[in-house]
């Protein structure tokens, strides 16, 4: 028994000193040829590996290759798809007796990765050198779980770009660390993420399903992550189910800060563009503070040349790229969302389809400015050079305030219902462009309210006008509103106005005849008053006719009587008895109380006949006119 151990230890001090000599000996280089081969084969592509290859004997072996490079696809922008300074691969010995390769960790030290697709949709990542199925060789079909699977990963200090051709953007992420641990391939992988994506801070934690389920393509494969994005607290549970080129989130549950969505969202990229189709619903979302990047917006900011600084309506072209890039199909439902410039809107419901660059947001319904609007919006980039824009839009019940607020005119109102018809087509790439081509109708009727009157702001022409038009204004401690009506029948981007811009108070009328022309952001309105029967003032101290004249952005206010006669008489107005012009008859006959209001006039109600020129009886209609021109002169003179 003795002397067989000893033989046994002979053996065994033998063998050592071989594998002693073997490892001694080996060349690790020598694998590079072979191992670039099998790449070429599998790829199709050159891995140059020009740092040479070491290894770590252990029951463990380290591999080491330095300075690699694998080529990118032909039509690539970048020379290589993926380059690392390092790249280390830790395997397990006694998996490889059964022809299974066990990599307990893959670690790249400094890597760059370059993933590009084209207008053809094809992507470089796509080798198109999968084995066939059922061929029976090793990796092959489901048998590519059991015989390769990697355990670890860890990248640190990586770079990684998204290009895409087809939408023109480019993604770019820097990766501070990216770590994925499990205990084996059945088990589900812990996952540490650091880094920035265009910029943004990015850091998540969290679990993923297990590697043989992915590589195996089992599903629904579960996601769940959290951590924080641009500092805000971060969470995104999902189940990805994946059919050819479809991959579906199920069960999303997605929150970024104060934005949180849930539903389902699906991604197709077969096709020639990748198509979405969601269903989300949601608290909130937040546009003013989600960390997205705006580069487009962000430049377009930046050359206020381009914009046009005196420009009311912006004339910054916008980028409709985006439109033609994906088609999607889908419901979105928000109890709350608020826009970059802080507004928010609570309710939001809308169907959104977009197809080939023509987005049409349908069922649209949501409660803003006090109020609901609804209806829908088409926008038809297909044609990069000619994008048209159709609105069709009901506000019902919107609050005057709000209103005027937005417009800048902060007012303290009380009532003031207001409801409001839009119905526009346009076309161009800026919103001057749309606001200067646009053809339609816009309608505004506003209801009883009571607007306090407060301070002149001088520098305002909405209060200048205010103070010529209504005597009342400064006297009175608020303007008792019955009604107000504008009505902007458009064609080509010019409003011409025939008395459809009216005001009611308890004391007066006011109607509003003349031009807004919003291809040059110009207009030129004449505003008549007339004081209620039996309200006592000073007529002096009302004017016969007000004049609202100039660009949108500085208009001026001037009593000018004689040259509001000619434009009355230019939308050929007659003559009238009593030294009045025949377009304020009607308004005189409301004051008197007869005939309909200013209002209704502006609604479209037809106003009394006037007497005609050629009748028995009637006034010489030239004296009047006279009359008025005289008045209006003596006026001018201070008479």
């Amino acid at each position: 028994m003795r002397t067989a151990w000893k033989v046994v230890a002979g053996l065994a001090v033998l063998a050592a000193a071989g594998i002693a000599v073997v490892v001694a000996t080996f060349d690790a280089n020598a694998l590079v040829e072979p191992l670039q081969a099998r790449v070429k084969a599998a790829t199709g592509r050159e891995l140059s590996i020009r740092g040479g290859v070491r290894v770590a004997w252990s029951l463990e072996p380290r591999i080491v290759l330095a300075d690699v490079a694998l080529a990118n696809a032909p039509w690539g922008a970048a020379k290589q798809m993926l380059s690392a300074q390092r790249l280390e691969l830790e395997l397990a010995l006694l998996p490889l007796l059964s022809r299974r390769v066990e990599m307990k960790e893959l670690r790249l030290v400094g890597p760059v990765f370059a993933l590009e697709t084209d207008g053809k949709g094809r992507r470089n990542w796509d080798f198109g050198r999968a084995p066939a199925a059922g061929s029976g060789t090793p990796g092959a079909g489901a048998d590519a779980a059991t015989a390769f699977v990697i355990g670890n990963v860890a990248i640190t200090n990586g770079r990684l770009t998204y290009r895409d051709d087809a939408g023109g953007g480019v993604t770019e992420v820097a990766l501070e660390r990216l770590a994925a641990r499990a205990r084996d391939a059945s088990s589900p992988i812990a996952v540490e993420l650091r880094g920035t994506v265009d910029g943004i801070a990015v850091a998540v934690a969290g679990t993923l399903g297990p590697a043989d389920a992915l590589l195996q393509r089992r599903w629904p494969y579960p996601v769940d992550l959290k951590g924080e994005i641009a500092g805000q607290k971060t969470a995104l549970a999902t189940r990805i189910n994946a059919s050819g080129t479809r991959y579906a989130l199920d069960d999303l549950a997605l929150s970024i800060g104060g934005s949180a969505v849930t539903g389902s969202f699906v991604v197709e990229t077969g096709g020639a563009r990748p198509r979405l189709a969601f269903d989300l619903a949601g608290p909130a979302i937040a546009l003013n503070a989600l960390p997205v990047p705006l580069a487009a917006a962000k430049s377009a900011a930046a050359s206020p040349a381009a914009a046009g600084a005196s420009r009311v309506i912006p004339d910054a072209p916008v980028d409709f790229a985006p439109l033609r890039a994906v088609d999607a199909r889908g419901a979105l439902r928000l109890d709350r969302l608020t826009l970059p410039d802080g507004r928010t809107f609570d309710g939001l419901r809308a169907q959104i389809a977009l197809d080939g660059g023509r987005l049409a947001v349908t069922d649209f319904t949501v409660a803003a400015l006090g109020g609901t609007v609804a209806g829908h919006v088409t926008i038809d980039a297909a044609k990069p050079d000619t994008p048209g824009l159709a609105v069709e839009l009901t506000g019902r019940g919107l609050a005057l305030g709000d209103i005027l607020a937005a417009a800048g005119q902060r007012r303290d109102v009380r009532g003031g219902r207001t409801d409001v018809d839009v119905s526009l087509k346009a076309t161009g790439v800026s919103p001057h462009a749309w606001a200067a081509s646009a053809t339609g109708s816009v309608r505004a009727v506003v209801g009883p309210a009571t607007l306090v009157n407060t301070k002149l702001d001088l520098d305002s022409a909405f209060d200048r006008l205010a103070q010529a038009a209504n005597p009342f204004r400064t006297s009175d401690p608020s303007t008792e509103l019955v009604c107000a009506v504008v009505r902007l029948p458009l064609t080509n981007g010019v409003a011409r106005v025939d008395r459809s811009i009216a005001m009611e108070t308890q004391k007066l009328g006011i109607s509003a005849s003349g031009t807004v022309d919003f291809r040059n952001e110009t207009l030129d309105l004449t505003f008549q008053p007339k004081v209620r029967k039996g309200i006592a003032i000073d007529l002096a101290s009302v004017a016969d006719l007000v004049r609202l004249s100039g660009p949108f952005a500085h208009p001026a206010v001037s009593v000018d009587p004689m040259g509001s006669a000619k434009a009355i008489a230019s939308i050929g107005a007659a003559v009238g008895t009593g030294g009045l012009s025949m377009v304020a008859q009607s308004l005189f006959s409301w004051a008197d109380g007869k005939g309909p209001g200013p209002c209704q006039i502006a609604l479209g109600a037809t106003a009394p006949a006037a007497a005609s020129a050629t009748s028995p009886g009637a006034a010489d209609p030239v004296k009047p006119l006279l009359d008025d021109v005289g008045r209006a002169v003596g006026k001018l003179l201070g008479r």
